[in-house]
């Protein structure tokens, strides 16, 4: 009998090692880094849902290349890069603005240098510069805001960079306004709600509930961004593109306002293998309507804007590959024969 319950107790302290050993397999295989890691942004973000439907899209495939693709939230476009440089993601979402300064080693990327190995893969949504001011204020247009009251973001953020270079344009310096404000967007939101400020200015992909919010509930209308001194502006920083806020994207503004926003690149470097990059590539364009569906930001994208707004840096061999295949750039020369 004693050794029948011995012999149990081999079996059982048997099953259970078996079992431990089962479990920690089964967790290695769900902690495993996928083959692409895609940063994003907060999930609050478009730039998030981007990362999340380039992700949807190539996993479709799975089957067929073997890969699989996951996005992981992140600070942002700046720390992207960042995280693309240590090997710590694979694809990130970066805005053209930041990554003309990597590529340029200037503003924040000053003391790292040029950075000569990112690549791009496509472009998406615009991000774009919207100007919101009270309806009573008495502001039609940029000449009007001086002597107002008004809210920039956060130092150091995109929209206070940007209004800078847009007050530097009209020769306007901080001294020229009744009052400038350095909110968070939503702290803008609320001085703008409670009277505090005539106009408030923000970087945003468009439909956006904070610009909503300020135009439905507290009297917001959006005012063009145009005119020769932002024309010169343009020209300055190619980083920026012309672009406009459609009609009837908000109740308050049944036509078109005209302004200016970076773009969301697509971006990995040339650690990346071609046909990972190919295969990237290939998932979106291939379901390029199903892709502009998976959020308000992407329906107004086309092809050949995703291809041509791509920034600084080169285009990816594995996504050039594709595209020429697609006949949407000239395609190579046949390679010479050997002598």
């Amino acid at each position: 009998m004693p050794q029948a319950r011995a012999r149990l107790r081999s079996a059982i302290a048997a099953l259970c090692l078996a079992s431990v050993a089962v479990t920690l397999l089964g967790c290695a295989q769900v902690i495993r880094r996928p083959d692409v890691m895609v940063g994003t942004a907060s999930p609050g973000d478009v730039d998030y849902p981007l990362g999340g439907s380039i992700c949807r899209l190539f996993n479709l495939d799975t089957p067929r290349h073997g890969l699989r693709c996951a996005e992981k939230p992140s600070e942002g476009s700046a720390s992207n890069i960042e995280s693309l440089l240590s090997g710590s993601i694979d694809v990130g979402i970066v805005l053209s603005d930041d990554l003309a300064d990597a590529v340029a080693g200037e503003r924040q990327f000053a003391s790292r240098g040029p950075v000569a190995d990112l690549r791009v893969l496509f472009a998406g949504h615009a991000d774009i510069f919207t100007l919101v001011v009270h309806q009573g204020a008495g502001i039609h247009r940029l000449a009007d805001l001086r002597g107002k009251r008004i809210g920039i973001g956060n130092p150091g953020s995109r929209q206070s960079a940007q209004m800078d270079r847009v007050m530097a344009a009209l020769g306007l310096a901080r001294s020229d306004f009744a009052d400038v404000r350095d909110y968070s967007p939503a702290a803008q939101n609320r001085a703008f709600c409670a009277g505090e400020l005539d106009a408030i200015v923000y970087s945003v992909a468009h439909p956006n509930g904070l610009v909503r919010d300020a135009a439905l509930t507290c009297q917001g209308v959006l005012v063009s961004v145009n005119g020769p001194a932002i024309d010169r502006m343009l020209s300055d920083y190619r980083e920026y593109e012309r672009t406009a806020i459609p009609g009837g994207t908000y109740p308050v503004n049944q036509a078109d306002i005209q302004t200016f926003g970076v773009r969301a690149v697509v971006v990995t470097t040339t650690r990346m293998p071609d046909k990972v990059a190919y295969e990237i590539t290939r998932a979106v364009f291939d379901n390029f309507d199903v892709f502009r569906m998976l959020h308000p930001a992407f329906e107004a994208l086309s092809v050949a804007e995703s291809i041509r707004r791509t920034g600084n840096a080169p285009i990816h061999p594995g996504a050039e590959r594709y595209y020429r295949e697609r006949g949407w750039l000239p395609r190579l020369p046949p390679p010479s024969r050997p002598s």
